[in-house]
């Protein structure tokens, strides 16, 4: 099954920035900070419905591949359902505000 496009972005940018510092001689512990750096920039900002998805899909995925230190990945999927919440919260306002102008 192919990846999310949002989890391929990152996990690439992981892969290729991964294997350029070990390229370079770097220490594996090393460069694995780098290339979770590279994979944690890449991550979609939360602007959005589908971006709170993939950015939720990027956190699971670093998750379960061990690319995120434990207390990280809770909360970032913790920021990700705040930024859910408010998204709901805002649509609500929106429609309250149309019916209301109608």
């Amino acid at each position: 099954m192919p990846l999310n496009p949002a989890v391929q972005r990152c996990a690439n940018a992981y892969n290729q920035t991964y294997s350029l510092e070990r390229g370079k001689g770097t220490n594996g512990y090393d460069s694995q900070k780098v290339a979770r750096s590279s994979y944690l920039s890449l991550m979609p900002d939360v602007a959005d419905h589908d971006s709170i998805c993939d950015f939720i899909a990027c956190v699971t995925y670093a998750m379960v591949h061990r690319l995120l230190h434990e207390p990280h990945g809770p909360k970032l999927l913790a920021a990700a359902k705040v930024a859910l919440s408010a998204l709901r919260a805002n649509n609500r306002l929106s429609k309250t505000s149309k019916s209301a102008a109608a």
